[in-house]
């Protein structure tokens, strides 16, 4: 059996990855399991983007062949290190050879742990970002932005969240649409105290926010809110914490027995209040935050109303898989890719046409 051979036999990369199964972050995602395709792609779309990914496929591949050989020199470079450590201080200075060498197990079993989390991120990332580019451009006409800057400051203007701990971005799309500037994102919240703090996997919340850019007006400096009454617990008593305002109703039943509204009820129009219809089709997340219903089904959407900005936020279930890549050491396959990833930008591209759907114009 050559070197070779064994090496492609057993690779700690490839058995960490395979048996680890560890969810993507606290909140996004499943690794190696996407969201089952819910949108067709026309035939004639798939072969332009199947022509327009090749190069950037292979050159993703080659990436993360050399990105797995790199993870593997170092995983057996650190793990070795740990062991010897281990064994050195049980053996070489406490004299116990099975106390060394259960040390000298437990350190290289951590470092591969710690170190492996780190090593299969990036590959992934690059991967994710390049493939949506490319299909959010074709089909959407957006572009990924990889370094958006979304802050706890910016999301504390909103008015619905106290104490936001940490913010997480897994996908933030711009463009244009309608002749006004739009951002969408996958968001991740979650709260508390910098110290004494210790996260936990599904904790906090997460959301699909839509941003349409509004003309300012004279009136444009009041901010109003307003939020679902299936909202969850945690959320309302975070809004009662940020804004001190009092509810006010609008006067129609059946829309104030759904949502509650905070600040310029004049912007509260019948026509925004119709337009909630369409924001509500396209809500999928469950009670739980955990799974996905069908569209329609889900925990309804928030509408917050800034200056020069109208930001719609839709609950969205935690590690629902989308814009999920393959394995990192395993070849990349458009047919698989091309509509996978295109289905969830059609999810994505839905929000936003419900999001636009709204009467912007008579907002002011």
């Amino acid at each position: 059996m050559t070197a070779q051979m064994a090496s492609e036999r057993f690779s700690i990369v490839r058995g960490l990855g395979r048996y680890s199964a560890l969810e993507r972050g606290m909140q996004f995602g499943q690794p190696y399991q996407p969201r089952p395709v819910v949108a067709a792609l026309p035939g004639m779309d798939h072969d332009v983007l199947k022509a327009q990914l090749a190069p950037v496929l292979v050159t993703l591949d080659r990436d993360r062949a050399a990105h797995v050989a790199r993870a593997e020199r170092f995983l057996q470079i650190a793990a070795g290190g740990a062991a010897l450590a281990g064994l050195a201080l049980g053996w070489g200075l406490m004299g116990n050879l099975l106390l060394g060498l259960a040390l000298a197990s437990g350190a290289a079993f951590f470092a591969l742990l710690l170190f492996f989390s780190k090593a299969r991120e990036a590959p992934r990332a690059a991967t994710r970002t390049a493939i949506v580019d490319a299909l959010a451009r074709h089909l959407m006409g957006f572009a990924v932005d990889p370094d958006p800057v979304v802050t706890r400051d910016g999301l504390m203007a909103v008015t619905l969240f106290h104490q936001i701990r940490k913010v997480t971005v897994d996908l933030y799309l711009t463009g244009q649409r309608d002749g006004r500037m739009v951002a969408i994102s996958r968001i991740g919240l979650m709260f508390g105290a910098e110290r004494n703090f210790k996260e936990k996997q599904a904790d906090g919340l997460t959301f699909v926010m839509v941003e349409i850019a509004l003309p300012e007006t004279a009136q444009s400096h009041s901010v109003t809110t307003i939020m679902s009454e299936d909202a969850s617990a945690i959320a309302k008593a975070a809004q009662k914490l940020t804004d001190v305002s009092q509810p006010i109703p609008t006067g129609d039943a059946d829309f104030d027995a759904r949502y509650t509204v905070f600040g310029d009820i004049s912007r509260v129009t019948p026509a925004l209040r119709h337009g909630f219809s369409g924001l509500e089709r396209e809500s999928r997340c469950a009670v739980n935050a955990l799974t996905e219903v069908p569209a329609g089904e889900g925990l309804r959407p928030w509408v917050v109303i800034l200056p020069g900005k109208l930001v719609v936020l839709t609950p969205l279930s935690m590690f629902d898989g989308a814009f999920e890549p393959p394995p990192y050491w395993e070849k990349l396959d458009p047919d698989v890719l091309i509509p996978a990833f295109a289905s969830d930008l059609a999810i994505l591209n839905r929000y936003i046409n419900a999001a636009l759907s709204l009467p912007l114009g008579d907002i002011t």
